[in-house]
């Protein structure tokens, strides 16, 4: 199992991130299911949608993008356990510099027992028990 964060999806999606070449050689891993199913949140999906939007400027193209990841992910919804377990995990952190949605991420990859994370958040290299792939 693995869970897409946000910076790879982002690098995925958009030829002028620089971090687009990595994420598209990371991905014929992925689809290869080389880590087995994928995983996003309600969270991650928000601010990919938003953020590509926001970046490409492009409606059409960024509603292509969440049809696409609708159909090959898992969508994990953020639960009020996950929220709170979250909200504990961002006061706490220590060394870190993560916003909440990471720390839904965090949390949902732990409920769910998803030790891989294809990311280029270099914050998530100090978390234990996860496995960042992309680093």
């Amino acid at each position: 199992m693995i869970f897409l964060d946000t910076s790879f999806l982002i690098a995925y999606f958009n030829q002028r991130d620089e971090n687009h070449q990595k994420a598209m050689n990371l991905s014929e891993n992925i689809v290869k299911q080389k880590f087995g199913s994928l995983y996003m949140t309600d969270y991650i999906f928000n601010e990919t949608i938003t953020v590509s939007l926001i970046r490409m400027k492009d409606l059409k193209r960024t509603t292509r993008i969440g049809n696409n990841l609708l159909k090959a992910l898992e969508v994990i919804r953020v639960d009020e356990d996950m929220f709170l377990e979250a909200w504990k995990i961002f006061q706490s952190q220590k060394g870190t510099r993560f916003g909440f949605t990471d720390c839904t991420t965090i949390a949902a990859m732990r409920y769910h027992g998803i030790d891989n994370v294809a990311t280029f958040d270099m914050d998530f290299a100090n978390v234990h028990g996860i496995n960042c792939i992309g680093l």
